[in-house]
Order: structure tokens, then C-alpha cells, then sequence
């Protein structure tokens, strides 16, 4: 054979070429490219929902020695219902019961619902309206006359 002599030397017997390559500063073979995975971005926390109303109207109060009860008109169902102290309703608890309010707490915040003033019409005629500007995490006492 004419020529380079190398040439009859067959490629795989030269694995020292192919790890040491001669063009590479350190004479080491580069580090395979590593696949790139797409960092997990973590989902937008949601807006917090807006502060649930309390949407209940106070129409009586039972006082007792053992048990204190409020007495409730659900403005959204027309539903009456009685709720003992300490009783849970739509996430909101009835942590106080005198002869004429009522305090409802959820979470940190508080609302006192009240009795008409005497003389004044009931909740019960439909002429009541509730005060609506309550923000969260303040105290709040809806009155009705």
C-alpha cells in the first residue's frame, strides 16, 4: 500500500485518539450537552376570594343560664333557623348571644348584628336594610331600622 501508513490501521483500534482528542486544551473528551429540562414554574397563587358576607338577619335572641340561642332570617334563602353558641353556619360561628345583638366571627373577622331600634320596623316586615360596607378584618355591626 502506497501512502500514509496509518491509513491501514483500522479507526476503532484508536480509541486513545477518540478519548484523548489532540485539539482539546485538557485532552479530554468534552462532557456529552446536557438535556435541558424546562424548570417547573410553580402555578400563580391564586387572588384570595373576596370576604364572604354574613348574610343573616338577627329577629331574636334566647338568653339562658346554660344556653344562649340566636334566632336568624338567611337574607339569600328566606330560611329561619336558631344557631346555639359556639354553632358553625356557613363558616361563620356565633361566638356571643345577649338580649339584643349578636357577634358572628370567621376567621379574624368579627360582625355584631343588632335589633331594631324599639318603635322601629322589624326585620321581619322587609323594611330592614343591612350596612354593607364591612371590610375584612374589621369589626363591624349591622343595624337595622
Amino acid at each position: 500500500m502506497r501512502g500514509n501508513p496509518l491509513w491501514a490501521v483500522p479507526l476503532a483500534s484508536l480509541s486513545d485518539t477518540n478519548e484523548r482528542p489532540i485539539f482539546s486544551a485538557s485532552r479530554r473528551r468534552p462532557p456529552p450537552p446536557e438535556r435541558s429540562v424546562p424548570a417547573l414554574k410553580a402555578p400563580p397563587t391564586p387572588p384570595s376570594p373576596p370576604p364572604v358576607e354574613l348574610r343573616l338577619v338577627l329577629v331574636g335572641t334566647v338568653v339562658g343560664s346554660d344556653q344562649s340561642v340566636g334566632i336568624f332570617v338567611d337574607e339569600t334563602s328566606k330560611a329561619t333557623l336558631r344557631l346555639k353558641l359556639d354553632q358553625d353556619y356557613q363558616g361563620w360561628k356565633l361566638s356571643s348571644v345577649t338580649r339584643r345583638e349578636v357577634t358572628m366571627v370567621r376567621a379574624e373577622r368579627t360582625d355584631t348584628l343588632t335589633f331594631p331600634k324599639a318603635g322601629g320596623a322589624t326585620p321581619a316586615t322587609g323594611t330592614a336594610i343591612a350596612e354593607s360596607a364591612v371590610k375584612r378584618g374589621s369589626s363591624h355591626t349591622a343595624q337595622y331600622d
